[in-house]
């Protein structure tokens, strides 16, 4: 009984996951023409969603903090709530004021949703396949951003970006179906923090291990954002439409979300360690031969794909392996790996942007897939395949 319970528990939130992440995808193929809707540039537009990731992910660390301390389901609804409705709004915006409030508090509500959530899905797994368990659920989000794009681009090619808050209503029914069957979070027993979030994210940080899987989440996350947010600009302005674009990236982040699903089989064949390398090393030459081919063609699109798949392969080794190392901190570390990560670039997406104006985006994305690379070497560093037992 204890097992149905907990798989339905990881089954409902997976849900919530794929459609909270679906709003927080609207956004990459539209804002190209929100922005000549409302007059900005690339470059304004690129720091629009800057402060925008940074207000959410900066602070999922903090709200995880909470979440470890509250322990109630507060922020699984809200979050949902504010992200579906704020987030369906934005094809109405029409100045700079509103599309930055609704980008704010829409993605408030995703950075609300996702520490508690993935803490969840770790309480009621049981350690031997944690793995497995958070790969269903970063799968399931993974495909819900992947959708987003779709969903966004084709309502906007088809019936006009003023027609997209009609979507708000999938989120606001799906968050009050979390809240009635999620089980409350004080039944889980689960020891609460005993120290400030200031003295928490010290002994976070003074973890060599935890500290490396961050920094690999940040890499990634360097590698993603810059193909699903920078490259949407090449395309517009080699002529492709917005559902080109957004198709295109929907097949992107598919594949990553095959990754997600797929990353279990290759931990159990290959262990944690390979699994890093396998999926930071490979990308370089596939961002060669996409640069060869200009973004296009049979092959160019391929390399692409594969390097959304490979970017995807280690986040739920990534994210389980951490919270093993600290399971006292579990909601906080989900804020830092799956949050705090995607903030770091938000913070070097402007200047990354005005680097790619000058020197062709095409240029700046191939030299952003040498870096996971490059990172490789810290890999080493982790420790044993199953922390436990080391």
């Amino acid at each position: 009984m204890e097992t149905k319970i907990n798989k339905k528990v990881i089954k409902i939130l997976s849900l919530g996951h794929f459609v909270t992440d679906a709003y927080s995808g609207f956004l990459n193929p539209i804002m190209p023409f929100i922005a000549a809707k409302i007059g900005i540039t690339m470059a304004a537009a690129a720091v629009l969603i800057s402060v925008s990731n940074l207000t959410s992910s900066l602070s999922q660390p903090f709200f995880g903090y909470i979440a470890d301390k509250w322990q109630r389901r507060f922020f699984i609804f809200w979050g949902m709530i504010l992200a579906s409705i704020c987030l369906s709004f934005l094809g109405i915006a029409n100045n700079i004021y509103t599309l930055i409030i609704l980008l704010l508090v829409g993605h408030m509500g995703v950075s609300f949703f996702h520490p508690q959530a993935t803490s969840i899905v770790s309480n009621y797994s049981k350690c031997i396949q944690n793995s497995k368990d958070m790969s269903i659920f970063i799968a399931a989000g993974t495909f819900g951003f992947a959708l987003g794009p779709a969903v966004s681009s084709g309502i906007t090619e088809y019936f006009g970006m003023n027609k997209l808050p009609i979507v708000c209503v999938i989120g606001v029914i799906t968050a009050f179906i979390l809240l009635k069957k999620v089980p409350k979070i004080q039944s889980l027993n689960i020891e609460k923090p005993k120290v400030s979030i200031i003295g928490a994210i010290k002994k976070i940080f003074q973890n060599k291990p935890v500290s490396i899987l961050v920094a690999a989440s940040i890499v990634k996350s360097f590698v993603v954002s810059s193909f699903s947010i920078i490259l949407p600009f090449y395309w517009k302005s080699i002529g492709y439409n917005v559902s080109t674009i957004g198709y295109t990236l929907l097949m992107f982040l598919l594949a990553g979300a095959f990754g997600v699903i797929s990353s279990p089989f290759f931990e159990k064949r290959i262990g944690i360690k390979n699994v890093f390398y396998l999926s930071l090393i490979t990308i370089a030459p596939l961002g060669i031969i996409f640069y060869i081919m200009q973004g296009k063609g049979i092959i160019g699109i391929i390399a692409f794909i594969l390097i959304g798949y490979l970017s995807f392969l280690a986040v739920p080794v990534n994210m389980s392996l951490a919270q093993r190392l600290m399971p006292e901190f579990k909601s906080m570390i989900s804020g830092f790996i799956g949050g705090f990560s995607w903030g770091v670039i938000g913070l070097l997406l402007p200047a990354i942007s005005l680097i790619a104006e000058k020197t062709g985006i095409m240029n700046i994305l191939v030299a952003m897939t040498f870096i996971p690379a490059i990172f490789s070497y810290f890999i080493k560093y982790l420790p044993a395949e199953n922390p436990e037992e080391s």
